[in-house]
């Protein structure tokens, strides 16, 4: 009985490891709602290690191209990405027009996309971290010759 106990204890603790692993990202979150009576109502989310995950099985040489360009905008791109983070919640961008509402924001450490008009609702929240971690995966799997990405050549030495 309990070795049956500690079994399952085990169990609980690696399935709560686990989901501690996998959140510890953040999440993306999409959500579409179409305003017309028979409209489709969407909303998604996925953890955002999902992503990095999911860079891994893309082929390098199908990144290449996106790899060459992004590497040489590596340095403003993770300066902006340090700046949203330390600044806090903060608005972008806001349009509002006679039928339409758009917001770009930060918030709790994620951009937010926000877009409200006569025929949709649109909202995508995608963790900071998870897109500089992105950037970063994307930028490796171009040519060496060009600038490493943040963190490539950071000591393991205590």
């Amino acid at each position: 009985m309990i070795l049956l106990a500690k079994l399952a204890l085990g169990t609980l603790g690696t399935v709560v490891a686990a989901g501690g692993v996998i959140s510890s990202e953040g999440f993306v979150s999409v959500r579409v709602h179409e305003k017309k009576p028979d409209g489709t109502h969407v909303s998604l989310i996925v953890p955002a290690m999902v992503l990095d995950s999911g860079l891994h099985f893309v082929p390098k040489e199908n990144l290449q191209d996106a790899a060459e360009q992004v590497r040489p905008w590596l340095p403003t791109i993770h300066a902006a990405i340090d700046a949203m983070k330390s600044e806090g919640d903060t608005t972008f961008v806001e349009v509002r027009e006679e039928n339409q509402h758009v917001t770009v924001a930060t918030h709790n450490g994620a951009i937010v996309v926000d877009v409200d008009d006569d025929g949709e609702t649109v909202h995508v929240s995608t963790p900071l971290r998870a897109i500089d971690n992105a950037i970063d995966q994307i930028a490796a799997a171009g040519p060496k010759n060009l600038a490493p990405p943040r963190g490539a050549f950071q000591s393991t030495a205590p």
